[in-house]
């Protein structure tokens, strides 16, 4: 009798590991993708006013989970920090150029 719960008990173990290797590896990837990232500056770039922009680098890290943008607006530079799980802009600085 001993034996059949232990059987019991060892499957239920089993499925219990099953079910928790599933809810983690079944979560959706929630991160944005470059092509969303600039979507989001170009609508805060419209927000501020600049219609016309160039496009001078975009930098996505993975560990901090950030992807970094500078454009060029005619006479100064924007740097952009947007976080790659919400996709909200984190930081923006405005660059004088020389």
């Amino acid at each position: 009798m001993a034996i059949f719960w232990f059987q019991i008990g060892f499957g239920l173990f089993i499925i219990f590991i099953l079910v928790m290797l599933w809810l983690k590896f079944s979560k959706e990837d929630t991160t944005t993708n470059d092509d969303e990232v600039l979507k989001i500056i170009r609508k805060e770039l419209e927000q501020d006013g600049y219609y016309n922009f160039e496009l001078e680098s975009i930098i996505s890290l993975d560990k901090p989970k950030i992807t970094t943008v500078i454009v060029n607006v005619g006479y100064q530079e924007i740097a952009l920090e947007s976080d790659k799980e919400s996709g909200e802009i984190i930081s923006k600085e405005r660059i004088a150029r020389q």
